[in-house]
C-alpha cells in the first residue's frame, strides 16, 4: 500500500470500515511509515473535534428553538385573549380553531426538520453487458457508468463473454480503492450477473472508475459518476 492509498483510506479505517485483509495492508504501510502516522493522528483529531464541535451547535440550536417557541405560544395565547370590543361572533368561534392550525403547523415544521435521518438504500442496475472491451489501450468511447451517493444494492451485469465465478468489485479513484465489496457472478438470461453492496454514501460527486476483476484475472476498469 502507497501512502497516496493510505490517505484515501484513513476514514474508513477510523470508522472500521475497511475488510480485514485491506485493514491489515494498512497497518503494515502504517507501522513503518511515521508520515502516515503523523497523517492519522491529524484526520483523528480533525473526527473528534468535529463531533465536539457539532454536539455543542446541535445543544445550542435546541435551546434557542424552544425559546423561541415558548415565546411563540405565549404570543399566540396573549394575541387571542386581548380581542378589541366589537369582533364579530363567528371570528370569536373560529380564533381558537385557527390557534390551534397555526400551533400544529409549527409543532410539524418543527418535527420535520429534526425527524431522524433514515438509513435508505437503493437498489441500482449496473448493465455493461453492452460494453466493448478490446485487448491494448485504446478502448472505445462509451458512457460512464451512474452510480449515486447513497447505500446501494448494485446488480452488474457484465459485458458478453465474462464467465461465471467470484468477482471484487471496487469503485477507485486516482488509484485508490474508496468502496469494494465481492460477490459471485451467476448466469441470468445468459448474461454473468452479480450482486454486490456498495456503500457510495460517503463519496463526492465526480468521476471515478468502476474496477471488476475475477479471481486470478486482470483488473477491467469501467469510467463511472458518482452523483
Amino acid at each position: 500500500m502507497t501512502c497516496k492509498e493510505l490517505d484515501g483510506l484513513s476514514t474508513e479505517y477510523l470508522e472500521d470500515a475497511l475488510s480485514p485483509p485491506r485493514r491489515l495492508d494498512f497497518e503494515a504501510h502504517l507501522k513503518g511509515c511515521p508520515n502516515c502516522q503523523k497523517h492519522l493522528a491529524e484526520v483523528r483529531a480533525l473526527i473528534e473535534a468535529s463531533h465536539r464541535l457539532g454536539g455543542r451547535l446541535n445543544d445550542s440550536w435546541h435551546a434557542r428553538a424552544a425559546l423561541t417557541q415558548e415565546g411563540f405560544f405565549d404570543k399566540l395565547q396573549a394575541s387571542a385573549l386581548d380581542r378589541p370590543r366589537g369582533v364579530r361572533p363567528w371570528y370569536q368561534k373560529l380564533a381558537p380553531v385557527a390557534v390551534f392550525l397555526v400551533a400544529l403547523g409549527v409543532l410539524g415544521g418543527l418535527w420535520f426538520y429534526h425527524r431522524p435521518a433514515q438509513n435508505i438504500t437503493k437498489d441500482l442496475t449496473v448493465d455493461l453487458s453492452h460494453w466493448e472491451v478490446l485487448r491494448g489501450e485504446n478502448q472505445p468511447v462509451q458512457q460512464p457508468v451512474q452510480l449515486e451517493r447513497a447505500r446501494l444494492n448494485v446488480t452488474v451485469r457484465l459485458p458478453v463473454g465474462e464467465e461465471p465465478g467470484d468477482y471484487q468489485v471496487a469503485v477507485q479513484r486516482d488509484g485508490a480503492t474508496l468502496v469494494q465489496a465481492k460477490g459471485e457472478g451467476k448466469l441470468e438470461n445468459h448474461i454473468t450477473t452479480l450482486h454486490v453492496y456498495l456503500d457510495c454514501s460517503h463519496l463526492k460527486a465526480g468521476a471515478y472508475a468502476l474496477a471488476i476483476q475475477k479471481a486470478q484475472w486482470s483488473k477491467e476498469e469501467f469510467p463511472a459518476t458518482v452523483r
